[in-house]
């Protein structure tokens, strides 16, 4: 069982080729009364030629003998024009809903029907694209596509720091400005809020400064111990008497007497 694949000659050529020029669009939507222009892009009308007819006929071959007599058998897989090998995938042309029938005839998985059509389709492959990437089509093309895929870098940057939305408001798909007077407009309301923030960073930092001083003040007061060592004897009998008063065993309590005679101990230095 082997790969076949026949050069044929098309009675049409393939419709047009890629479009000659990337034009910028505009689209205007209404967003609480007020009107708001986008920029997009389209594709010219104006389109490549495709004047090569070459067609590649897919198909597989199997020869067996029966009865002392050589047969053959062949399944039509699909037809490939020359734009579609450098555009498309076997698997793109080939009609599924009948494949299943197919391997299954064969008596071969779905895996050993496609590398027998690639073993045989590669190498052509890779000529007909060496051929179809000196063409004006696919230069203009691959043009295109590194313009939108600049557009959509810059776009995704830009919006990182202005907003979702705003780029295509201001710049079309060439990078060129067009609304100069939004451009302004946002760039200041961010600036607004860098500078909302950096104040706020610096009332919390400042309230925080506050906050600590006083409570360290407060802490420093009571925990700084006035008492002689006679005194802070008498306090510590004073502690111990009244700890088994308020012990909650004792008093029943739920323990915030004994959690407050703790507190004066420690404010004690006993």
């Amino acid at each position: 069982m082997f790969c076949v694949i026949q050069r044929i000659q098309k009675k049409k050529p393939d419709g047009h080729g890629a479009a000659k020029e990337l034009l910028v669009d505009t689209d205007v939507y209404i967003v609480d009364g007020e009107e708001i222009m986008v920029y997009a892009y389209q594709y010219g009308e104006e389109r490549f030629e495709r004047p090569i007819l070459d067609a590649y006929k897919i198909s597989i071959h199997h020869s067996y003998r029966e009865n002392g007599k050589v047969k053959k058998k062949q399944w039509a897989i699909c037809t490939m024009s020359y734009y579609d090998v450098v555009e498309y995938s076997v698997e793109d042309k080939i009609i599924h809903s009948e494949l299943e029938a197919k391997v299954s005839e064969m008596g071969i998985s779905k895996g050993e029907l496609y590398k027998m059509i690639y073993d045989k389709l590669n190498p052509l492959e890779e000529a007909i694209r060496a051929e179809y990437e000196q063409t004006d089509e696919y230069k203009v093309h691959q043009e295109h596509m590194t313009i939108l895929r600049t557009h959509r870098n810059v776009r995704d940057e830009f919006e990182k720091l202005y907003g979702k939305g705003t780029y295509n408001r201001i710049y079309d798909v060439h990078g060129t400005l067009r609304n100069e007077e939004y451009l302004k407009k946002v760039m200041a309301a961010k600036k607004a809020s860098e500078e909302y923030t950096r104040r706020s960073q610096e009332e919390s930092q400042k309230r925080f400064k506050e906050q600590f001083k006083n409570g360290w003040s407060s802490y420093s007061t009571a925990s700084s111990s006035n008492y002689n060592d006679d005194e802070k004897k008498m306090l510590h009998e004073i502690y111990r008497m009244a700890s088994k008063k308020f012990h909650p065993d004792v008093s029943g309590d739920d323990g915030s007497k004994m959690k407050f005679l703790t507190k004066l101990k420690e404010q004690w230095e006993l």
